[in-house]
């Protein structure tokens, strides 16, 4: 039962005198309150059930050496139907999935050693789906640490190294995925992305990553960040593998409320044959918008926007007709994205989750919380990082959230009022290629210099919700700043173009997608 002690630390805390004479009130309120926590916590908890009888988990260990040359993978485990077999939606593909992914009984790491032990009891409900529709599960693909960080230097296990060149990154959060599928080691995934986790290291990895409208694929069970920019998305070799894997995972679970307006499952789009229809049809006639902003962003590299508008002019050859469009808001889409970003996902690793009706990992939070100096350095600076951005600026700017959720919703009308002229928008997915690694001793500056804007033209649809799929389309020199020797000047990077289409139009932004796939061998353009 709480203390008269208890009751003025409680006060205190939110600059609350009280007088003498109501402590004893107070303290009856907070015994009300005790009272019912002690009682819901009493109660099981609600939870899905997996069906482990039908899909066993075998084979569970986390590879180390040669065994796991990239770092990509988190760790291993064998369920669903052998990769040899034939019938279903998925039959044949190995399928991994970020380590932020509940896949029951087999450990979750959440890209960090601040605690271990932690083996989720559920599925989450693209695992599920993913084994119904007879994809064969591969394991759980690295990610950074706490899933926080667009580059593959947090992990304690080491950097995800890039499968084009050892020493760079692949990308993050879902570095794993990106480096797993990208060299053959799996056949598609599924990312998580709230600020392009999918993209960017698909792009970096020279792969096709989707993140779709908000809330078409279920976030159950999937540890959150931020919940109003969650997003999970299919990662793939392939625009056709990426449809494949989307129509198995979309639709409403009728757990996760971000998922209320999406389709049922029995009523999403045959995205695999809207892509091969596409192919027939063809982009001809087509109205496509290049976007202006990310061209005219002082951290663009000229390979970059020479890769992206040599692919705009393969689709003007193609038919379509492919123009220049403004959208303003765009300057302040990374100060929007990094408010809601930092003020949000603190809170979240704080086992402050409010707000939305689904499923609460609460045997996660309970295990972690709560945080102490020794789990904080583990942590590594991307999170230490945010947990003092969102103390301070909550203190200091206590409207702040308020305002850029509005001005998300702003951009997401202008998106909308842009898109009522052309099929998709068009651009850069990252400005730059891959980075060298952060070197893990250097300070929280250098972290969060290394890491750079690398989110700035992905994190504007995590904020409005639009789909975006990104698709390789050339090779790169390294940046200037990571040529450390002369062998490096022979390193080429990929790099993906974007393509963003209207809300709940993953056809269209997977047919334009195909018809730049399918334009060129990307392998063989050099910028």
């Amino acid at each position: 039962m709480p203390t008269p002690e208890e009751v003025l630390n409680t006060a205190s805390r939110i600059n609350l005198n009280i007088p003498e004479a109501h402590v004893d009130d107070y303290l009856q309120l907070l015994t009300k309150t005790e009272e019912a926590c002690a009682l819901v916590l009493a109660q099981e908890d609600y939870k899905p059930k997996p069906d482990v009888a039908r899909f066993p988990r075998t084979n569970i260990h986390r590879p180390t050496g040669k065994d796991n040359p990239l770092n990509g993978w988190a760790w291993r485990a064998d369920a669903g139907d052998p990769v040899d077999s034939s019938g279903k939606l998925l039959s044949g593909k190995r399928v991994v999935f970020k380590d932020t992914i509940c896949m029951a009984e087999v450990p979750l790491l959440f890209g960090t050693d601040a605690f271990e032990g932690f083996v989720p009891d559920v599925d989450a409900t693209v695992v599920s789906r993913v084994l119904e529709s007879g994809g064969h599960v591969l394991g759980k693909a690295a990610c950074e640490n706490f899933s926080h960080g667009a580059t593959s230097s947090s992990s304690p296990y080491g950097p995800v190294e890039n499968p084009y060149t050892q020493g760079f990154s692949t990308g993050g959060s879902s570095s794993g995925c990106g480096a797993l599928i990208a060299s053959g080691a799996a056949d598609m995934g599924m990312g998580g992305d709230q600020g392009g986790s999918v993209r960017i290291p698909a792009s970096h990895c020279g792969i096709v990553g989707l993140k779709p409208t908000f809330g078409l694929v279920p976030y159950t069970g999937i540890l959150s960040s931020e919940s109003m920019i969650d997003h999970v998305g299919p990662m793939a070799t392939t625009v056709l593998d990426t449809a494949r894997l989307l129509q198995a995972v979309a639709g409403d679970d009728d757990i996760d409320d971000r998922s209320a307006g999406a389709p049922k499952p029995a009523d999403v789009p045959d995205y695999v044959s809207a892509v091969l229809a596409g192919r027939e049809k063809g982009v001809k006639g087509m109205k496509i918008g290049i976007l202006k902003e990310p061209f005219d962003s002082p951290h663009i590299v000229p390979g970059v926007t020479m890769a992206v508008k040599d692919a705009a002019e393969r689709l003007r050859a193609l038919g379509a007709e492919v123009e220049e469009v403004s959208l303003p808001i765009m300057s302040v889409v990374p100060a929007i994205s990094h408010v809601l970003n930092k003020l949000g996902s603190a809170g979240t690793r704080q086992g402050r989750q409010v707000g939305r009706r689904g499923l609460y990992l609460n045997d996660y939070w309970d295990q972690l919380l709560p945080w102490t100096q020794a789990k904080y350095d583990k942590a590594k600076y991307f999170v230490t990082g945010t947990a003092m951005s969102s103390e301070y600026a909550w203190g200091k700017y206590p409207v702040a959230y308020g305002r850029a959720m509005n001005l998300a919703r702003k951009l997401r009308d202008d998106l909308n009022t842009t898109l009522a002229q052309f099929d998709v928008l068009i651009m850069p997915t990252v400005p730059h290629p891959a980075r060298r690694h952060i070197v893990w001793e250097s300070g929280p500056a250098q972290w969060n210099a290394n890491a750079g804007p690398v989110a700035a033209f992905t994190s504007a649809f995590n904020l409005s919700g639009h789909p975006s799929l990104t698709v390789p389309v050339g090779f790169v020199e390294p940046m200037a700043i990571d040529c450390k020797c002369p062998t490096v000047s022979e390193i080429r990077l990929p790099v993906g173009l974007m393509v963003v289409g209207k809300w709940w139009d993953e056809s269209t932004v997977l047919c334009v997608g195909d018809a730049v796939e399918r334009s060129a061998d990307w392998k063989e353009l050099h910028f």
